[in-house]
């Protein structure tokens, strides 16, 4: 119900419930020309898109109970704000009965006041059609349909509501969504130099453009959304990013500088999800705005925030080949001073072997900036430690330690030269060493990362790992150490250190608290690290098993701290031991999880919807071949496991979209659950009926949605049409690596469709570029993954192909540009060597059963062939 008052039509005689309904009275005109600017666009203290955002999220009454006073305060107002008045237009046109006081707030407009408003509308360039147009794109159901709506027309809009469609609250479950935002972006607002192809951007005479403190709040929402769903996609921004500085007139200088600046330590911000492995796409972002400036006539100034943050994204980077060598030739000792395996090695100065950081703040001390103690932490982490040599650390920023604080930057090189060590106990001499230099106690940040040092695991001897790849422990050599100075320079254990902590007054918080409460030994252990933290008592009961914690107290649980024990909860979810029975509690931990992160992260907030690491958690947990869920036969359990795990999977379809993670871990509980359906059976025991049985339950159900997960994850990325600049940063939104499609061609094969996995190798092929740069991202083991693809494929499917499609496929592969070992069509040797190395055994039985299935249908097709022919 509208409630704009009826106005009828003197020509008609009809009803109009136009917002515009009469034409303006010359008093109405004065009072307009006499009234001030002030008054008529006033400063309120509530954002006026901050409220109409709020309630485009109300979908509930309870939501809009909740949002009532902002709601109201927006309706009591007169200003000519285009966001109020869009707001106020909007509810006009709503049924608000049931919200009594917007109702009475809104039927206060009189028609005098509409039109009088409308008319000083109309004077700026808009029309009541354009409010209504407004009120169409915001009305869209989610913001994939709201952006649909936005770009489905070049009509002029105000900037206000393309920054609200890219707002951080907003949810989107596909990437283009946000690449035809920029590009929109980029078509109607960033035309500082118009020709006579822009005139679809002119309004009334000027230009609607973007000012530099707008496009850096659109800059900031936008990569909101990339950092928490598709880190790719920050290239994309930094397109935008160059495209805006490059358009801007020759005299704004300045303005490109803040531009250019605000970028660079915007992009240094990491992904959500694998934050280290995406640096790298942090750095194309960084480079290419450096590139940009080095092509300009006058070089863009960095100023010594923005080093810093280049410097910040370069520590997360894997080594380059000159790092690895350097890496290599430090001795084992501590401090790990260079060593000169030949004569080249001796002619190289200690500059030489600085890492890419280090030279970046050699750099920006020579530009004229003074370094700090937040300077030499990150020096620590490139390999330059303060007064002794450190290892170079691949790492993500520092917490907590590039502000204005002094002794939060000492603690932050303390830090950071206790993570930049190759073991727990190089690790405890800095500790001490720094403590007896600073002659301060450690604070919460040096504490954690000596507790990751204590919690790390050897790590494996055939590892091709340096030091400072992985957070794993390498060798320690003391083998020249008396048992004094070997006991003297032991670390202490987890329970002495923490013990230690917590008697010099050190509470366990941020990623201390994140390190303890995922390694700990058990639940109670856990619930005294969140009750030592300070945390609401009512929070930490809310987590105790065999209960139904609220909602409210749940939210109150920072969502770092949240993840950390649903990664507590599937750690201590117990393995299959033999015959060994457990006890309902211990079953139940993994189950808890699920109905924990049901309720705190449920359908319709912006959390249900964005953060997935717990589900990822969850999911990689019940994917653990090992892991125990029931009290019954491996195949039982394992296929509960299965079941849970297509629960969770059809639980996010609905709340977020696809995430490549997720979908390896599905694939290999799947190929789990058919593997241990093999091994239940007598493999002496074959015939027709059981191999037409399918391996896995509701098969049909797993291979439907593995098939929508697959297609959501490879959805081309597509710009829209007549775009002004590419934004594309690669074929897809997702990283689907050779991982990935290894896995997904096993759980095909085990699930029995042969011609999705036709399907998926004809997909590889048709984008062997692109699963080429995945591969070269894991190096070499990224193209051992793919051969094994493809020996999957000719081991499972090939003994179903016909001699046309094996010429075919073997002729696509000739054809290719390159030729590589690991697209080589694999001989019937190496998939044989392929599926003898599967430990489990379920390759083999496998590859039996397809052998004897096509022993089994053959002499079937061609008794049919036999008597076609007799009857024809």
């Amino acid at each position: 119900m509208s409630a704009v008052p009826a106005v009828s039509s003197a020509k008609s005689g009809v009803v109009s419930t136009s917002l515009w309904s009469t034409q303006p009275t010359w008093s109405q005109v004065l009072s307009r020309l006499t009234s001030s600017r002030r008054h008529r666009y006033p400063r309120l203290r509530i954002s006026p898109s901050r409220i109409l955002a709020l309630r485009i999220r109300s979908k509930t009454d309870r939501q809009k109970k909740s949002y009532r006073h902002p709601f109201q305060f927006a309706a009591k107002q007169r200003s000519d704000r285009l966001p109020l008045l869009t707001f106020q237009a909007w509810i006009a046109k709503q049924d608000i009965r049931n919200e009594p006081e917007l109702f009475k707030f809104i039927q206060s407009i009189t028609p005098f006041e509409w039109v009088d408003r409308f008319y000083g509308l109309a004077a700026r360039g808009w029309s009541k059609e354009d409010v209504n147009h407004w009120i169409w794109i915001l009305s869209g159901e989610n913001g994939d349909a709201r952006v649909e709506r936005l770009i489905s027309t070049d009509r002029p809009k105000p900037i206000f509501l393309i920054t609200l469609l890219a707002r951080s609250n907003e949810t989107f479950r596909h990437g283009t969504s946000l690449l035809s935002l920029m590009e929109y972006t980029s078509k109607h607002y960033m035309n500082f130099r118009p020709s006579s192809s822009d005139k679809n951007v002119a309004l009334s005479g000027r230009e609607v453009n973007l000012t530099v403190i707008q496009f850096l709040l659109l800059l900031r929402r936008l990569l909101n959304h990339v950092q928490r769903s598709w880190p790719r996609l920050i290239v994309s921004v930094a397109r935008l990013t160059v495209d805006y500085i490059q358009r801007l007139p020759p005299d704004s200088y300045p303005k490109k500088c803040k531009v250019f600046n605000a970028a660079l330590q915007y992009f240094k911000r990491p992904a959500a999800t694998h934050p280290v492995i995406n640096m790298e796409f942090n750095w194309r972002a960084q480079r290419l705005l450096l590139s940009m400036s080095d092509n300009m006539d006058k070089h863009l100034i960095i100023n010594k925030a923005s080093y810093i943050a280049i410097r910040e994204v370069m520590i997360g980077l894997k080594k380059s080949k000159t790092e690895k060598a350097v890496a290599v030739r430090y001795s084992k000792s501590w401090p790990p001073y260079r060593q000169d395996f030949d004569g080249f090695d001796a002619k190289r100065t200690a500059e030489d072997d600085y890492s890419r950081s280090v030279k970046a703040g050699v750099l920006m001390k020579e530009t004229g900036y003074t370094d700090d103690n937040y300077d030499q932490a990150l020096s620590a982490l490139g390999g330059l430690g303060y007064n002794s040599p450190t290892i170079q650390t691949r790492s993500l920023l520092p917490k907590g330690g590039s502000g204005e604080d002094e002794d939060r930057k000492l603690y932050s090189r303390w830090a950071m030269m206790v993570r930049a060590t190759r073991n727990s106990q190089e690790a405890w001499k800095v500790f001490n060493n720094l403590a007896a230099e600073t002659g301060k106690p450690p604070n919460t940040q040096v504490y954690a990362e000596m507790f990751t040092k204590l919690h790390a695991r050897p790590i494996p001897q055939n590892s091709t790992a340096l030091p400072g790849d992985a957070r794993e422990n390498f060798p320690i050599h003391d083998a020249n150490y008396s048992e004094y100075e070997l006991a003297r320079l032991s670390p202490p254990t987890v329970v002495e250190l923490y013990d230690r902590m917590i008697s010099h007054g050190v509470k366990p918080e941020g990623h201390c608290l994140h390190t303890l409460l995922i390694n700990a030994n058990s639940l109670e252990e856990g619930t005294r690290f969140l009750r030592d933290s300070g945390m609401n008592p009512a929070s930490i009961n809310a987590l105790g098993l065999f209960k139904q914690p609220s909602y409210e107290a749940l939210r109150r649980i920072p969502l770092l701290v949240f993840k950390s024990y649903i990664q507590l909860l599937c750690r201590l979810q117990p393995n299959r031991r033999g015959q060994e029975r457990f006890s309902l509690e211990q079953i139940f931990l993994i189950r808890h999880a699920i109905n924990l992160v049901k309720l705190r992260l449920r359908q319709g907030t912006t959390e249900g919807s964005t953060f997935l690491p717990p589900w990822t958690i969850i999911l990689r947990a019940l994917a653990r071949p090992h892991i125990c869920v029931m009290n019954g036969t491996r195949a039982d359990n394992d296929a509960t496991a299965l079941s849970m795990s297509l629960d969770v999977i059809q639980l996010l379809q609905k709340t977020a979209g696809p995430d490549a993670d997720i979908f390896l871990y599905f694939c290999r509980t799947a190929e789990k659950a058919a593997v241990s359906r093999l091994n239940s059976r007598d493999s002496s025991i074959i015939d027709n009926r059981t191999i037409e049985t399918s391996l896995v339950q509701s098969a049909d159900k797993v291979l439907k949605t593995l098939k929508s997960i697959f297609s959501q994850l490879t959805e081309s990325i597509g710009t829209a049409k007549s775009t002004s600049i590419r934004l594309e940063a690669s074929h897809f939104a997702h990283g689907i690596g050779p991982a990935h499609l290894h896995a997904y061609m096993r759980a095909l094969a085990f699930l029995g469709d042969t011609a999705a996995m036709k399907e998926l190798l004809q997909w590889m092929l048709t984008h062997r570029v692109y699963v080429d740069e995945e591969a070269e991202r894991i190096e070499s083991r990224g193209h051992a993954l793919i051969a094994k693809t493809l020996c999957a494929f000719q081991a499972f499917a090939g003994p179903n192909l016909r001699y046309e499609d094996q010429e075919d496929l073997t002729s696509q592969m000739k054809n290719t540009i390159e030729t590589r070992a690991s697209w080589r069509w694999p001989t019937l040797a190496e998939a044989d060597t392929y599926v003898q190395s599967d430990l489990r055994g379920g390759s083999q039985k496998l590859q039996q059963r397809i052998l004897a299935k096509s022993w089994y249908t053959s002499p079937q097709e061609e008794s049919k062939r036999e008597i076609n022919e007799v009857f024809t």
